[in-house]
């Protein structure tokens, strides 16, 4: 029998009730409206779970990197779009939230707006239970049309375990822009190489100077991707200033003006509860004033990730926080970033390579080595063991576990 690496990550993770989108539905959500996972894939009944800690990676960007064969649905540049999130959810004191859109499948998603420090709250908040559940987002008026476009949420939490969320939806973009610009999508919290957002112990400035430092880049709807030249068609809620070098802090940017997004009000509608466990709340803690929680972002660092899925570790870590010990806020950080250089798309599992540490430049690259494998996540490989009785290999765009009697 053989095991794909993303479909062990659901069977050997810890089922918790976080955080998800709900509709539009994203790649292979729960509800009966959403369409039926592409072949060789099954229902995520585990959405909700996050896809790595600051330790581990247990999915891909994206979660699920095979889109739906037709879109979801159908935005127009310059309407407001309502993404709504589980409604029974944990939110472990709100967090940073990113949305974004890709155009070349998901390998660099340009950023069109930001819940940061009170992500599905309205205010600082030390339980689990999400005030906000859905969101009015703005889509800006001068996006690039595109059939195949991804939509994607991300999420720093604030309180628990130091883990990082994503959803990705499918969708249509209507639109006549040749191209826009914004910040890229960064991923805190994403593995052991990635930038560290640590717990927020009552300050919700904690880990913004990571958001205020994107990189701008500029995307069209060929699926291309270029650092931003000081004036893209668009700049998202976002400022246009140059590109620094990565790994450097930049001077703010001038102002502009932010798309705003709206929270919804009424009863949600959507998924229907699958044996939530909801995660213990935390004890007392205040916030400290901060940025608006807008999205309040220049430019900055961040390599963007491709499409190939990295490797699970065989064991992830446990997805249930920790309460947190409130502590007295600390300010806003220094604004530097310290992330390394962006890396080229990454390849395909090349298969049967020996595993051994060291530095790699095409980030998301997966290789095997008999019963292991081995990642690139942004400038090292970090190396993991199959299952007892498994052993790695390449498969088409897959990494495959297979049993050893099902081995070539």
């Amino acid at each position: 029998m053989l095991f794909k690496i993303s479909t062990l990550s659901v069977l050997i993770s810890a089922v918790a009730a976080h955080m998800s989108i709900v509709k539009p539905c994203p790649r292979y959500g729960t509800d009966s409206s959403c369409p039926a996972p592409p072949q060789g894939e099954t229902v995520d009944h585990n959405i909700r779970a996050p896809i790595a800690t600051h330790d581990s990676i247990d999915q891909p960007i994206c979660k699920h990197t095979t889109p739906y064969s037709q879109p979801v649905a159908t935005w127009k540049a310059g309407e407001s779009v309502t993404i709504n999130f589980s409604p029974d959810g944990a939110a472990h004191g709100g967090g940073h939230c990113q949305f974004g859109l890709s155009y070349d499948g998901g390998k660099t998603f340009v950023v069109v707006h930001d819940e940061l420090k009170y992500c599905f709250n309205n205010g600082p908040s030390t339980g689990n239970t999400a005030t906000v559940t859905s969101y009015n987002i703005p889509l800006p008026k001068d996006l690039p049309g595109g059939d195949k476009v991804v939509f994607a949420w991300a999420w720093n939490n604030a309180i628990g375990n130091r883990e990082f969320y994503m959803n990705c939806v499918d969708v249509k973009i209507e639109g006549s822009g040749s191209s826009f610009s914004g910040p890229q999508m960064i991923y805190p919290n994403y593995g052991p190489n990635s930038p560290f957002i640590d717990e927020f112990n009552g300050n919700y400035d904690t880990g913004l100077d990571l958001f205020k430092n994107r990189k701008q880049i500029t995307v069209n709807g060929s699926g291309s991707s270029s650092p931003a030249q000081g004036g893209g068609s668009g700049s998202g809620n976002n400022s246009t200033s140059p590109s620094p070098a990565p790994g450097y802090s930049a001077s703010p940017a001038p102002s502009v003006p932010e798309y705003t997004a709206t929270p919804v009000s009424g009863e949600q509608q959507g998924e229907k509860p699958r044996n939530p466990q909801k995660a213990l709340p935390a004890e007392g803690g205040n916030s400290s004033p901060g940025a608006p929680t807008g999205g309040d972002n220049n430019a900055g660092q961040q390599p963007p990730v491709g499409g190939a899925p990295p490797a699970v570790p065989a064991a992830p870590t446990p997805a249930t926080p920790t309460p947190a010990t409130p502590a007295p806020g600390s300010g806003p950080q220094d604004g530097t970033s310290g992330q390394a250089p962006p890396s080229t798309s990454p390849k395909q599992p090349t298969g049967n390579a020996p595993v051994s540490g060291g530095e790699c430049s095409n980030h998301g690259q997966m290789q095997c080595s008999g019963t292991g494998f081995r990642v690139c996540v942004w400038g090292k490989y970090s190396e993991f063991q199959c299952p007892a009785g498994t052993a790695c290999q390449a498969s088409g765009e897959s990494i495959i576990c297979g049993f050893a009697s099902s081995a070539q």
